[in-house]
């Protein structure tokens, strides 16, 4: 009895593993953590996406684009300070160097997901593809978090 009850646990354990597992992605040398968004309000005309990039390989590879079914279009993003002003100004491109990490935070680069075909509630995840110049594309899931949600990584 006290086997069947370490194996159920053990499995349970296992299973409920996955899902935490499942929001890490990667193809070839880049990986890619813990892709978010905040909650927004169902009116909103843009949301913005966030994630770790790092490069694990020996050669730069570039983020060149985004997208997802649920919006009309994404576009990478950064913030530039111009005239004593932080302003918003899109990008071609994100250099990830060999070995290197590149942060998608709040205040930084970010996804910008304009026109959303509906509001997205915490706990929730969508999907988005993005696509590298070197490792191609890769399939990811972005969860929703808390509008108040600070993420420190």
């Amino acid at each position: 009895m006290n086997k069947l009850l370490i194996n159920a646990l053990a499995a349970a354990a296992l299973f409920a593993s996955i899902p935490a597992q499942s929001h890490d992605y990667g193809a070839n040398s880049i990986k890619i953590d813990h892709p978010w968004s905040r909650e927004a309000p169902p009116n909103a005309k843009v949301i913005a996406g966030f994630f770790q990039l790092k490069n694990k390989g020996t050669e730069d590879d570039f983020l060149i684009s985004a997208s997802s079914p649920v919006a009309d279009r994404v576009e990478l993003h950064t913030h530039v300070m111009e005239d004593d002003m932080m302003k918003m100004r899109q990008v071609d491109s994100v250099r990830i160097g060999a070995m290197k990490t590149v942060m998608f935070k709040p205040g930084g680069f970010h996804l910008m997901i304009f026109d959303p075909k509906q509001s997205f509630k915490k706990g929730e995840r969508f999907p988005m593809t993005l696509t590298f110049k070197n490792a191609g594309t890769i399939e990811i899931e972005v969860a929703i978090e808390e509008n108040a949600h600070k993420h420190e990584h």
